[in-house]
């Protein structure tokens, strides 16, 4: 998290009011939060939850995989769950959901459905080789639609879910090495599924668990030169590590489009 207080705020109200599953952690990493709102707000977490919110602040020029990776060495748990600080819980049993399969030996990592705040979809799973490298699966579509086959309504296989909500086991996210610091913004969380996917690991995406995800409100949208060229070498460095893998996606059909 960075600033925008009022976000992290209502994410972590949500966590905290909602969840059922008895036994978790919030570890907050501060990327050089300076207004005071947000300091405020951070401190007010600290003394509510004096035993569950942990806060560091690493202030390192913005680089989602390092900031990640630094994050897992502070936690505690068995499980790991990313989670972007623009979410928002809506099942109280979610937790209980995603631990549910990632606790089995073949799951590397689950994803859960994610919702713009108009109720339709924003994540139901990432499909390879859809625009530069992925994108995310039945996007826009409505809360409750079945999906192509009933896969927005079922416990499906993807090849990867977006980090913006993943759960992992932690010795699963230090065996294949964590995220790659070299993807400082974009697709490291799919370099992180296929890594997982190359090791004999299952990704997948649960219809159950569902957030809301008020997307790109901290970071903002890749409209910048500047940020045009890194997305552009980001997918190169994609392209480069998976090759073909991009464009034949092993949990698509590949009679559609």
């Amino acid at each position: 998290t960075r600033n925008y207080g009022e976000i992290l705020h209502q994410c972590l109200k949500s966590i905290f009011d909602k969840t059922t599953y008895p036994n978790f952690e919030v570890i907050v990493i501060d990327n050089g939060s300076d207004e005071p709102e947000t300091l405020e707000i951070i401190s007010a977490w600290k003394e509510q939850e004096p035993e569950r919110f942990k806060y560091y602040v690493l202030d390192i020029p913005f680089n989602y995989s390092k900031i990640n990776n630094y994050a897992v060495t502070k936690a505690d748990g068995d499980y790991i769950l990313f989670l972007n600080n623009d979410t928002e819980v809506v099942t109280s049993d979610w937790l209980e959901g995603m631990v549910e399969q990632v606790q089995r030996h073949s799951i590397g990592a689950v994803g859960a459905k994610l919702l713009y705040p108009d109720n339709t979809i924003q994540h139901a799973g990432v499909i390879l080789g859809i625009g530069d490298i992925a994108g995310h699966s039945h996007k826009s579509f409505p809360e409750n639609h079945f999906g192509y086959v009933g896969q927005l309504a079922t416990i499906s296989n993807y090849s990867a879910v977006t980090g913006a909500c993943l759960m992992c086991r932690k010795h699963v996210f230090e065996e294949i090495g964590g995220f790659d610091k070299q993807l400082v913004v974009a697709y490291n969380d799919v370099d992180l599924c296929l890594k997982m996917s190359r090791q004999g690991y299952r990704i997948v995406y649960l219809p159950h668990v569902v957030l809301y995800h008020h997307e790109s409100k901290s970071r903002g949208y890749e409209d910048t030169p500047e940020k045009f060229l890194r997305h552009q070498g980001e997918v190169q460095k994609m392209k480069q590590k998976w090759g073909n893998m991009i464009s034949s996606d092993p949990c698509y059909n590949r009679n559609l489009s």
